[in-house]
């Protein structure tokens, strides 16, 4: 299994903890993709019992996560990031989820961080749509999956990697997997709890900055009318986002709504204002 990690040695440290005894249970190998812009021995004690792949200073998220799967062996290789806490047999549903017609297997993502109100809407607005509960993407698309739970068939890892390491976000790599043929499965029962603490006006700025990332995406090639169209629709995105997550969220996680509603609106908001400028920009052009 790979973890793709760039954030403090403290939230990896309780990640791989909840990592070691399943891999051991399961004689899985435990592969941490880092960048190697920091120092050796609190990384190696954090790190004991991990094969460390050293990724190149900078390296985004995606390229994290290709550098991990280009280097793990296994027939089928699990990936999350270093802000997660497995949730007890996580790996063995994977496993348990297995079948010849299926490629792609889709875990369930909860808030390890309840107390703040601006963590629960942090929570909510970034994982809330991964409660695997089913498809949320409409007819012919593949089930939303994040790499940050998430596992693979060895049939598809080096072209995952591939992909991964060229920049490639999850939704890009599964909708090509999809086109592709290949099988995708939701289990509920491989839940990671994300545990990361937010500030308020730096998790806006990341909103927006992956909103406005996503539009450049979205609308690459598209004509300046498309632009202009997808940008008219942008007012509409917190209340139409949010309420994709209301139905989405596993019941677990339902009892902190309330608490993270306000916060969520406002980073589904960052996230609009962000599409907006990468659909504005491109329009202009």
């Amino acid at each position: 299994m790979v973890v793709a990690s760039f954030r403090g040695l403290d939230v990896l440290a309780q990640c791989l903890q909840s990592l070691r005894p399943q891999c051991a249970q399961l004689g899985a190998e435990l592969v941490l993709a880092r960048r190697g812009d920091e120092p050796g021995p609190e990384l190696e004690a954090v790190a004991a019992g991990c094969r460390l792949i050293a990724a190149p200073i900078g390296a985004t998220l995606p390229e994290l996560r290709g550098a991990g799967l280009a280097q793990a062996r296994g027939e089928w290789v699990a990936l999350t990031e270093d802000h997660c806490v497995a949730g007890p047999g996580w790996l063995a549903a994977f496993l348990e989820a297995r079948s010849s017609d299926v490629q792609v297997l889709g875990g369930s993502m909860g808030n390890a961080r309840r107390q703040r109100a601006t963590d629960c809407g942090a929570f909510f607005a970034e994982y809330g749509f991964f409660g695997a509960v089913g498809p949320s993407r409409g007819p012919g698309a593949p089930p939303l999956i994040t790499q940050a739970n998430a596992a693979y068939h060895f049939s598809v890892v080096p072209q995952v990697a591939a992909w991964a390491c060229e920049g490639s976000w999850e939704n890009v790599i599964h909708d090509r997997l999809h086109a592709a043929g290949h099988g995708f499965r939701l289990v509920p029962g491989a839940r990671v709890l994300q545990n990361l603490t937010y500030r308020l006006g730096e998790f806006c700025r990341d909103r927006f900055a992956h909103g406005r990332g996503y539009a450049a995406t979205r609308a690459a090639g598209a004509s300046a009318w498309k632009r202009l169209g997808l940008l008219a629709a942008t007012p509409a995105l917190p209340l139409v986002l949010g309420g994709r997550i209301l139905r989405a969220v596993p019941p677990p996680e339902r009892r902190d709504l309330s608490r993270g509603l306000a916060a969520m609106l406002l980073f589904l908001s960052a996230w609009a204002l962000g599409e907006a400028a990468g659909y504005f920009r491109g329009a202009a052009r």
